[in-house]
């Protein structure tokens, strides 16, 4: 983390950077808080992946190039070099977990210390040595079997319960992904969960409070979180994203995958037309002695469809089968590059029977217009994210150590940045 100087004698406000890494493209943001609260970014910088799949670290030395060569520009652009970093987490392996632990207590007013006896308790039961917790969120506290008690303190009795919501992720992953940061000298202060960054970059409170499931449409991934009650309440992820579409357009259109990506986005739609099978799409030839060739827009337009019915089926069926489809109110919104795809909203309107829209970053002064986009929206959230207040239980880097009790985390010096949010947000 690096320090911007406002001069002498003048605060100086802490500058964060975040770090996006998809399959797409990697991208990094400096940016500090003002002094009336908005979110100026500092620098920003971002390029093409390689090395990564699915969100995933599969080549070390070309993955490590990407990263210095976005931090780099971003850092040119700030006018200072950066030392730590705040990074996503996109991976077939996100999941959530529920628990509800219970402590029995000696008649007497509830504190401080009774919440964390509890929360530390949810923590020990989870402990599973091949998962890393990302987030742990006290979703409600009960009290005596009385349930739906936002802040316990000072109330009396003698069972404290919590429902905690864990999001977590495969230590292996998070390791490579570790591993390949720090190789271009950086220290990660923490990793957020892809949907829930993007989530924190669009939303409206309203949406918020009521419920709203947020889609995150990536190259290589696709990812879901599901907000209400002002909480994060559920994650998913699906392995098909915006790339799966190219490599079915290269296939069904007999085109290579170059040729299949530009006529994606020039022509990709999952909206159907009366006059789709009379426009046809020019696409190249595989091999140097074919000649170009001509196929039916409604060809390309079936197969676009088809995949993003699969991914959305799939995700609807997730959620019901999760107890989300209800509760996740009657909103989506989308992000990702895939998600600009001419009709995209509808045929997701179609399959959720919801009220469906495109999400924006919004609340970021500075940012270049060329990042304001629903696929620059994880990399938005993840600079909200590091500004605003937590409801979490734990904070800093997740613990990739793989034992079964991280006591790490909320013992000695960290127990005031971990459990602070007993003081803050009750």
């Amino acid at each position: 983390m690096a320090l911007f100087s406002g001069g002498l004698g003048t605060p100086q406000p802490e500058i964060f950077a975040i770090l996006d890494i998809g399959s797409s493209k990697v991208v990094c943001l400096i940016g500090h808080r003002e002094p009336g609260a908005d979110i100026r970014i500092l620098g920003a910088g971002f390029h093409a992946s390689a090395g990564l799949k699915a969100g995933a670290v599969v080549d070390m030395e070309a993955a490590e190039y990407t990263i210095r060569h976005v931090v780099e520009k971003a850092e040119r652009a700030a006018g200072f070099a950066i030392q730590s970093v705040i990074v996503n987490v996109s991976t077939r392996s996100l999941a959530s977990r529920q628990i509800n632990v219970e402590s029995a207590f000696s008649s007497a007013e509830i504190v401080d210390k009774n919440l964390r006896r509890v929360v530390e308790a949810a923590m020990v039961e989870f402990a599973e040595p091949d998962q890393a917790i990302l987030h742990a969120l006290p979703l409600n506290w009960t009290l005596d079997g009385e349930r739906g008690i936002r802040d316990p303190r000072g109330m009396y009795g003698s069972k404290l319960g919590v429902h905690m919501h864990f999001v977590t992720a495969n230590i292996g992953v998070l390791r490579n992904l570790s591993h390949c940061i720090e190789r271009c000298h950086l220290r990660i202060e923490g990793m957020v969960a892809s949907p829930y960054a993007a989530g924190e970059a669009v939303l409206v409170d309203d949406e918020i409070d009521l419920g709203v499931t947020v889609i995150d449409m990536g190259a290589g991934i696709t990812t879901a979180a599901v907000f209400r009650d002002r909480t994060l309440a559920f994650v998913d992820a699906v392995g098909v994203g915006g790339k799966n579409v190219t490599s079915d357009i290269a296939r069904g259109l007999t085109t290579p995958w170059e040729a299949a990506e530009r006529i994606k986005a020039i022509y990709g739609s999952a909206m159907e037309s009366p006059s789709d099978d009379r426009q046809m799409v020019p696409c190249p030839p595989m091999g140097a002695k074919d000649e170009l060739h001509q196929e039916p827009l409604s060809s390309l337009t079936a197969i676009v469809r088809s995949r993003l019915e699969e991914t959305f089926e799939i995700l609807r069926d997730r959620f019901n089968a999760a107890g989300m489809g209800e509760f996740a109110g009657r909103r989506i919104v989308l992000t990702g590059g895939a998600a600009q795809l001419t009709g995209a909203v509808p045929l997701a309107e179609q399959i959720f029977g919801k009220r469906v829209r495109i999400g924006e970053a919004h609340g970021l002064l500075g940012l270049p217009k060329a990042m304001a986009g629903p696929d620059f929206a994880v990399a938005g959230g993840l600079m909200k994210h590091v500004f605003q207040d937590k409801t979490e239980a734990i904070s800093g880097p997740p613990d990739l150590s793989g034992r079964r009790v991280r006591q790490r985390r909320y013992a000695g010096g960290g127990v005031v940045r971990s459990l602070k949010w007993f003081k803050e947000n009750f």
